[in-house]
């Protein structure tokens, strides 16, 4: 007997997330899961393959993207982090390395 997929080797094989699974799966564009309760779901892997080669559209596969905002908010917060560790150490009356007093 063949191996049956579970959801998160279906995501995998994809390379979607579960909600991207979960949204094609409602709209009726995916292939019904063999056997199921609640999130235990598993698939046919020929299904699942046949549906990929049916497919007119590539799958786009999940990546995160930084927008400007994001890399701005991570920017920001790694300097109020650096400057919170400069000052932990001035307390402590420790230098960095090449910090001359």
């Amino acid at each position: 007997m063949k191996k049956l997929w579970t959801q998160a080797e279906v995501c995998e094989r994809l390379r979607i997330k579960y909600g991207k699974l979960n949204k094609l799966m409602n709209s009726g564009d995916f292939v019904p899961p063999v056997y199921g309760r609640g999130k235990k779901l598993v698939f046919d892997p020929d299904a699942v393959e046949a549906w990929i080669k049916n497919r007119q559209s590539p799958v786009i596969p999940a990546v995160s993207i930084s927008t400007p905002t994001q890399q701005r908010r991570k920017a920001k917060a790694f300097r109020e982090r650096q400057e919170a560790a400069d000052a932990t150490l001035k307390r402590h009356s420790v230098s960095r390395k090449g910090d001359s007093e």
